[in-house]
């Protein structure tokens, strides 16, 4: 949703300045796990949970300098069991207590922020068509799929730029489509594009047009490997069944009720916005290899792949090694040749516990934009 780049987070807010024409100042912030409890706490954490959290914390927080304020300046009844040292304590606790809510406030932005792209951009529709194309919906029914993808990418008031080409990837990567249909919806990403906004000025900048010409090359850069038979279908998404799936309406109703004043805006755009997309749980291909490879399950990746063990002196039968008594899998390191992302990372976590650990690596953190952006340079 936002731009966010070794844990820098960066976004536009637009402020009213009196009737004034309004002023749209760029914010940036470090988020760091170690160093900010509510960040290591909820990171992971579905952003309507995080934002139920952060008015909580942040009214506690609110309520406790008031208290304080109040005591320092002698407009309380005093607690005849309390003593002056425990309010010169109270008093040298306040700079800590001033920071923690600054680093609260710090993290109401940034999910104003995600809601604010959430609720203009549709994000859940095509969050929606996505999964429902990487776990293989559409599988026997390609016509569907098409009809489906351009109702999304032709309506120019869904989605930014990026957001339908990037439904146009996933389309491509995950289906069968004919390379007419291919240009079919491409074609109508562009012209929904280049059609003139309600103000009637263009919907695109000059960076805008930019993204979608590096867009179109990186669509034709798929479509020239699938004419290889170098492009293997990637419907590899697998939903299991998670705690919340089996009433995701209740998690969203769970949060909501308890929405303190401070959240209650925001937490109203995400009921309306993202009840869909809570319950379901997809576990990616990576996440799937490293189970299977763990668990040493017969059938998948474990009996393809190279095992080794630096305790076996001399020469090596891979075959008889492989089948030896094997020891638990304690520590993990999974690392990506090429471009990983957060949510790969995230994912892998799904299989971490208490028995084992995983860490994660690859040649480079990119994003989906940087992704398009990738792909459009091989395709120039």
């Amino acid at each position: 949703m936002l731009t966010h780049k070794a844990n820098r987070v960066e976004f536009d807010v637009t402020t009213e300045t009196g009737g004034k024409r309004p002023k749209t100042v760029q914010k940036k912030f470090d988020l760091d796990p170690d160093e900010d409890p509510f960040y290591s706490r909820h990171k992971f954490h579905p952003f309507p949970e995080a934002i139920e959290s952060n008015g909580v914390d942040l009214q506690e927080v609110t309520a406790k300098e008031q208290s304080i304020r109040s005591k320092a300046a002698g407009n309380e009844v005093p607690d005849p069991s309390s003593s002056a040292t425990d309010l010169a304590t109270a008093v040298d606790s306040l700079p800590a207590l001033l920071d923690r809510k600054k680093q609260l406030e710090v993290h109401t932005s940034i999910l104003q922020a995600v809601m604010n792209q959430v609720a203009a951009r549709d994000v859940p529709q095509f969050y929606e068509l996505e999964t429902s194309l990487a776990t293989g919906s559409y599988k026997s029914d390609a016509s569907r799929a098409k009809a489906d993808v351009i109702k999304l990418v032709a309506d120019p008031t869904k989605g930014n730029v990026e957001d339908k080409l990037r439904l146009v990837v996933v389309y491509v990567l995950t289906t069968n489509a004919k390379t007419a249909d291919v240009d079919e919806v491409t074609s109508a990403v562009q012209q929904a594009m280049e059609t003139p906004g309600e103000d009637g000025k263009p919907r695109l900048d000059k960076e805008g047009k930019q993204r979608l010409e590096a867009g179109v090359k990186a669509i034709g850069y798929l479509k020239q490997l699938r004419s290889m038979h170098m492009l293997p279908l990637s419907t590899s998404l697998q939903e299991i069944e998670s705690e919340s799936k089996v009433s995701s309406g209740s998690v969203l109703t769970s949060v909501f009720n308890k929405a303190t004043s401070q959240a209650t805006g925001l937490l109203a755009k995400a009921a309306d916005k993202v009840s869909s997309m809570l319950g379901k749980i997809h576990k990616h291909y990576a996440t799937r290899v490293v189970e299977n490879l763990c668990e040493m399950k017969p059938g998948t990746e474990d009996d393809d792949y190279l095992y080794l063990d630096p305790r076996v002196k001399g020469d090596v039968d891979i075959q008889k090694l492989r089948m030896m008594n094997r020891s638990p899998v304690r520590e993990v390191t999974a690392f990506v040749i090429g471009g990983g992302c957060y949510a790969e990372y995230q994912n892998l976590q799904m299989v971490a516990d208490e028995r084992r650990t995983i860490s994660y690596g690859s040649t480079e953190l990119v994003d989906a934009g940087e992704f398009l952006a990738q792909l459009g340079q091989l395709g120039s």
